[in-house]
C-alpha cells in the first residue's frame, strides 16, 4: 500500500510509515494542484496539512484511495461530502497541538500584562523608559475564557495555578466539569463585566462572528485586556480599535485576524497591540505530535481496520443505512434545533424513541442526534464517531429510552436538554415523502417542516401579534416561506415558528423583541 504525503511531515511521522509492513511512503514538501492531480492515482492513503486541496476532481482521479489524513484539525481543504460518497475515510488529529496553542495564549497574556514587546522595541531604540512600561500582575485578577474546550481548559488550569480567578462562558460544559477545572461558569454579560483579561477559544461561527463588538466593549471594565489565539473574525476589529482609543481596552494580543496577512490593518499601528503571525500551533512538539498521530492512525486503519478520529460517516452496512437514514437526518436536525433553543448549562441529553423505531438499529441515530446537538457551537470537528466521546468529556450525560407511545405517529424521536435552567424538549417524525417534521416544542404541539432558516417566537396569546410579526418581517424585506402556530390556553402563551427565505436582520429582531406581547425570539438553522 502506498501513502502520498503532500505538504511535508515531520520525520518521526514518516518513520512510522516506513517501518509499517506493506506500506510505502512518498514525501513531497508541497504538491501544486496539477501535480497532485497527476500523482494521486495508485495511492491508498494521502496525508496533507493546510496547503494542498483535496477536491472532487482530485478524488475522481484517486480510484485506489481509502483514507485521507489531515495532520491537524481543520479539514476545510478536503471535500468531505465527495470523499464520503466514494467511501473514503477522512481523519484528523484533534488536540495534538492544543498545548502549543494554550502556551502561546499564556505567553501573550504575560507579555500583554508586562508590556514585553513594547519595552523590547524601546530598548532596541537605545531608550531606557522604565516608568513608561509599568505593568500589572496576573495574581488575583480575573481571567474570562470564552470556550472551555481542549485549549481553553489548559489555559484555565494554568491560570488557576497562577492564582487567577477564572470565569468561563461555555453552555456545553457542565458545572461538575467546570468545578474540577477550578472555573466559575458565567454568562457572557457577567464575563464581560468582571474580567480583567478575556481570552477567546471558540470557533468562528455565525453566532460567534463579531462576538466582541461595540455593545460588548461597552459592558467591559476600563483597562481590561484581550487575547485572541482562536480565529480571526470573532472580534470586530473596528470596534476594538475604538475601544482602545476610548481607554476601555488597555491592550490586546492578537495571533489571528479577520484577514490574513493583516495588510494595512489599523490595529497594527496602535502601541497597545501585540501581534504574532498565526503562531499558536507552531511549536516543534506540536509538529511532532500531529505527524506521529496521523501516521499511527492511518497505519492502524489500513492494516487493522481500526478507525480513530474519523470526520465522516462511520461504517454501517448498506441494508441498515437504507432503513435508518431518514431517522438519522431527523435526529441530527432535532439536535441542531435543540442546541439553538435550550437555555443554561446543559447537564444531560435525553433521546427517546417511540413506535416502530424500537425495532431498528438505533445507535447510529443516537450518534446523529449527539452530532447535531454539539456541532453548532464546538471548534473541533464533530461526527457520529466522536460525538459520544465529546459529550462524555464535557460532562454531559446521555439517556436513551424506547417507548410504545407515539401520539398518532408511526415513529417518534424526542430530544430533551436538561440544564440548570430547566428542561427543554423537541420532538419530530418522518413523513412518507420522506420529510422531517417537528411535531412538538416543549408543551406546544404543531406539525412543521424541519428544514432551513427559522424564527421561533414565544408570545402572549393576544390579538394582533401574528399580524405584527408578518408586517415587521415584511418591512425588512424578509420573505415568509411557512408559518406554524401553537398555543397553551391555560398559560395564555403561544409560539410561532416562521420559516424564512433570507436572513433576519438584527434590527428586525430588535423590533420584534420590543413588542409588549412578544416574550422572546430565536433564530434557528437546521
Amino acid at each position: 500500500m502506498r501513502i502520498l504525503v503532500c505538504d511535508g511531515l515531520h520525520e518521526q511521522g514518516v518513520k512510522i510509515f516506513e517501518k509499517a509492513e506493506g506500506i510505502e511512503v512518498e514525501v513531497h514538501e508541497h504538491l501544486e494542484a496539477p501535480d497532485l492531480l497527476e500523482r494521486i492515482e495508485g495511492f491508498e492513503g494521502v496525508v496533507l496539512r493546510s496547503r494542498s486541496q483535496i477536491n472532487r476532481e482530485v478524488l475522481e482521479r484517486a480510484s485506489c484511495l481509502r483514507v485521507i489524513g489531515r495532520a491537524g484539525i481543520g479539514v476545510d481543504n478536503i471535500d468531505i461530502e465527495a470523499a464520503t460518497q466514494q467511501g473514503i475515510l477522512v481523519m484528523n488529529t484533534p488536540g495534538a497541538n492544543a498545548m502549543a496553542a494554550a502556551e502561546h495564549t499564556l505567553a501573550l497574556m504575560l507579555a500583554l500584562a508586562r508590556h514585553i514587546a513594547q519595552a523590547d522595541q524601546s530598548m532596541r531604540a537605545y531608550k531606557w523608559e522604565k516608568k513608561k512600561f509599568m505593568g500589572t500582575e496576573l495574581y488575583n485578577h480575573t481571567l474570562g475564557i470564552v470556550g472551555l474546550g481542549r485549549i481553553g481548559s489548559i489555559v484555565a488550569n494554568r491560570a488557576s495555578d497562577m492564582k487567577m480567578r477564572v470565569l468561563a462562558y461555555d453552555p456545553y460544559i457542565s458545572t461538575d466539569v467546570a468545578a474540577k477545572l477550578g472555573v466559575e461558569l458565567a454568562s457572557l454579560d457577567e464575563l464581560f463585566r468582571e474580567s480583567d483579561f478575556i481570552s477567546l477559544h471558540t470557533p468562528l461561527t455565525k453566532e460567534t462572528r463579531d462576538l466582541l463588538d461595540e455593545p460588548a466593549f461597552r459592558k467591559m471594565k476600563p483597562g481590561m485586556r484581550i487575547i485572541n489565539c482562536a480565529r480571526g473574525g470573532i472580534i470586530d476589529e473596528a470596534a476594538l480599535y475604538d475601544a482602545i482609543k476610548q481607554g476601555i481596552v488597555a491592550g490586546a494580543a492578537l495571533d489571528v485576524f479577520s484577514k490574513e496577512p493583516p495588510v494595512d490593518n489599523p490595529l497594527l499601528a496602535l502601541p497597545q497591540i501585540i501581534a504574532t503571525p498565526h503562531l499558536a500551533a507552531s511549536s516543534e512538539q506540536a509538529q511532532i505530535n500531529v505527524a506521529t498521530a496521523i501516521a499511527e492512525q492511518m497505519v492502524d486503519y489500513l492494516l487493522n481496520g481500526v478507525i480513530k478520529n474519523a470526520v465522516n460517516m462511520p461504517s454501517i452496512s448498506p441494508q441498515i443505512i437504507e432503513r435508518i437514514r431518514p431517522y438519522m437526518l431527523l435526529a441530527e436536525r432535532l439536535g441542531r434545533f435543540l442546541s439553538q433553543y435550550f437555555q443554561g448549562n446543559v447537564k444531560r441529553l435525553r433521546v427517546a424513541y417511540g413506535g416502530d423505531l424500537r425495532d431498528l438499529e438505533l445507535a447510529p441515530v443516537t450518534n446523529a442526534a449527539q452530532k447535531g446537538f454539539l456541532e453548532w457551537v464546538l471548534a473541533e470537528e464533530v461526527n457520529m464517531v466522536n460525538a459520544p466521546v465529546i459529550m462524555s468529556s464535557r460532562g454531559i450525560e446521555l439517556d436513551v429510552a424506547t417507548t410504545s407511545e407515539v401520539r398518532g405517529y408511526t415513529g417518534l424521536i424526542t430530544l430533551s436538554a436538561v440544564t440548570d435552567k430547566g428542561e427543554f424538549h423537541v420532538a419530530g417524525t418522518v413523513f412518507p415523502e420522506p420529510q422531517c417534521r417537528i411535531v412538538q416544542i416543549d408543551e406546544y404541539r404543531m406539525e412543521a417542516p424541519l428544514e432551513g432558516r427559522m424564527l421561533l417566537i414565544t408570545n402572549f396569546d393576544r390579538p394582533g401579534v401574528i399580524g405584527f410579526i408578518g408586517s415587521t418581517l415584511g418591512s425588512f424585506q424578509v420573505n415568509i416561506a411557512d408559518m406554524h402556530l401553537s398555543r397553551v390556553r391555560d398559560k395564555g402563551t403561544a409560539i410561532c415558528l416562521v420559516t424564512v427565505d433570507n436572513p433576519v436582520p438584527p434590527k428586525a429582531l430588535q423590533a420584534l423583541r420590543e413588542h409588549e406581547n412578544i416574550i422572546e425570539t430565536a433564530v434557528i438553522e437546521v
